[in-house]
């Protein structure tokens, strides 16, 4: 069966690949209808991934026929190539990228029997490509810093031309972040203060109480700012991973967790008694 294939914005691509853990009838239906797109969209290779399936699955094109590899892991690298790549994710863009020439591999058949393979040139490129996006990477990943921002450049403008509505490019760091790190000093001067009960007459250990029940106030309101500024840039950048609402969540869960432990530790420890 024909699948949809994910191309750029889709951040489905991203997401890291399980290995095959039960060779029978699902994965074969997995392995035709990855023949059957890899046919359709007249691809010389495909990875489970590309049809939104986190399997490690790969098929690639060779003179004797498609060639299937479950699981792939590669042993023994050689030599280095430079040479200009095309994605199917990304349509109509190219980036010239350094690869290994000559790789080994080993990987399982559709039967779970253990296979290995010798390769170079220009199949050996194709393999690494289709291994990266197992492991959730793409084309973006292997450039340099400025290679990258110019790529996303011409790629959002590519999407924007298709009809895609995109927010701007994801910055470098969020303004979010500053409110999260004030939270994180916070909580960290608060947990510095746990050894003056040691060197300080009660009369300092209230006044340092005080203190503290102040800062962790101000812990909350930043994880408070936190949260609804998070939910702006989730909205500004929509195709950043970093805005998921999972993600904002789960920040501010290991935030207000790290908040109930130092709070416990100022109540039973530096209150005074």
């Amino acid at each position: 069966m024909i699948k949809e294939l994910i191309t750029y914005p889709d951040e489905r691509i991203k997401y890291v690949s399980a290995d095959v853990r039960k060779f029978d009838d699902e994965l074969f239906r997995l392995l035709e209808n990855m023949h059957d797109t890899m046919e359709h969209y007249q691809l010389n290779a495909i990875a489970a991934i590309q049809i939104a399936v986190p399997a490690c699955a790969i098929i690639v094109k060779t003179e004797n026929g498609p060639l299937e590899l479950i699981n792939p892991r590669i042993l023994v690298t050689d030599g280095e190539v430079i040479a200009e790549e095309i994605s199917a994710y990304y349509p109509d863009f190219t980036a010239t990228l350094k690869r290994h020439d000559r790789i080994k591999v080993v990987y399982e058949n559709r039967f779970g029997e253990l296979q290995h393979l010798d390769t170079e040139g220009g199949f050996s490129r194709v393999l690494q490509r289709k291994m990266d996006m197992l492991f959730g990477g793409t084309l973006l990943d292997k450039l340099n810093k400025e290679g990258r921002q110019e790529a996303e450049k011409i790629l959002q403008k590519q999407a924007q031309e298709a009809g895609y509505e995109l927010g701007e490019s994801c910055p470098t760091v969020f303004v979010r972040d500053y409110f999260k790190r004030g939270a994180k000093y916070l909580l960290a001067l608060v947990g510095f203060t746990f050894i003056l009960p040691f060197f300080i007459s009660p009369e300092l250990r209230t006044l340092v109480y005080t203190l503290d029940k102040y800062a962790l106030i101000g812990v909350i309101l930043l994880m408070v700012v936190y949260f609804i500024y998070a939910q702006y840039e989730g909205k500004k950048y929509k195709q950043c991973t970093s805005c998921q609402i999972g993600n904002i969540i789960g920040t501010v869960a290991i935030l207000a967790f790290q908040l109930l432990i130092i709070s416990l530790g100022v109540f039973f420890w530096i209150s005074p008694k």
